[in-house]
């Protein structure tokens, strides 16, 4: 499984160490991460659930926040990757997705778009929201559509709010 892992600025020697040893720590015994074409954001492959990994990453920086994570500071699952076109991104989600949003869930999109110019994001949702029936919810969905633009592949995940790990966000 994957997950989306931003960092500072400049700081890929430090945080892919960072990475691995959070994942051999919840017991990968070889994760791997592998820079993307966008500064300041890494992809780890992992053995493990990567919704359990957020929830250890949670748990982590309760109970160790100095300790920690020092360059590794927003994780978030993916649950597919395709190429970036809006007519893949758009299958995907209706064939893949938009049936796990049950029809008394709200839900919103999030869609993060880097190196790839084709289209502005207002346009991207726009194209990507419309086939999805349930009540769309911007303030406190209870599903977040992630889609991340990274160039030419695009990773989509479908996520409760609680299911993203980020320093400036993490949860009590």
């Amino acid at each position: 499984m994957d997950l989306l892992i931003s960092y500072s600025w400049g700081q890929y020697p430090r945080a892919k160490p960072e990475i691995i040893h959070t994942l051999q720590s919840f017991g990968d015994p070889v994760p791997r991460v592998e820079k993307t074409i966008v500064m300041g954001i890494a992809i780890a492959h992992t053995t493990l659930n990567n919704r359990e990994v957020i929830r250890r990453c949670h748990a982590l920086w309760r109970e160790q926040p100095q300790d920690s994570f020092e360059f590794a500071l927003k994780w978030v699952p993916v649950d597919h990757w395709c190429h970036t076109d809006l007519e893949t991104i758009k299958w995907l989600i209706d064939h893949k997705i938009s049936a796990q949003i049950g029809q008394e869930q709200s839900w919103g999109m999030k869609v993060y778009k880097r190196r790839w110019q084709k289209y502005h994001t207002i346009e991207i949702i726009e194209q990507l929201a419309p086939d999805i029936d349930q009540k769309v919810n911007l303030d406190r969905p209870d599903l977040l559509l992630w889609v991340d633009v990274i160039g030419n592949r695009t990773a989509l995940s479908l996520l409760k709010p609680e299911e993203i790990f980020s320093i400036g966000l993490s949860l009590p």
